[in-house]
């Protein structure tokens, strides 16, 4: 259980910062190096670099408490979840028929995977 606070941890603190960089390269096209230099010195976007690099710490933390093959999968799901679930509500991405039957798709396998990695650990 606590690998999986763990992997959510991760999740949240890795999209929030991938969500900060987005919502920060809106109307952009990064075609200059002044406008790389000034992206990159950003405070919003230095401190989403931060929440990524403390995701990395996080699911290091993860992969101690538990098997490869749960954390990865596990993790990737709650991920790719906040991704979408982000990218609808902030960045008004569209989502259709075939959108949300892969996302189903995808997050059924990766709940098999960690049910499976469960019974045989």
């Amino acid at each position: 259980m606590k690998a999986v606070l763990y992997c959510a941890l991760y999740a949240l603190l890795n999209v929030s910062g991938a969500a900060i960089i987005k919502w920060n390269l809106k109307g952009k096209a990064l075609t200059s190096l002044n406008q790389w230099i000034s992206l990159l010195l950003n405070v919003q976007v230095i401190g989403a670099f931060a929440l990524i690099f403390v995701s990395m710490l996080v699911i290091f933390k993860a992969l101690s408490s538990a098997n490869f093959t749960f954390v990865i999968p596990v993790s990737a799901g709650i991920n790719f979840v906040l991704t979408i679930v982000a990218g609808y509500f902030i960045f008004k991405d569209h989502l259709n028929l075939v959108s949300f039957i892969g996302f189903t798709l995808i997050i059924s396998g990766i709940i098999l995977l960690s049910l499976n990695n469960t019974q045989h650990a």
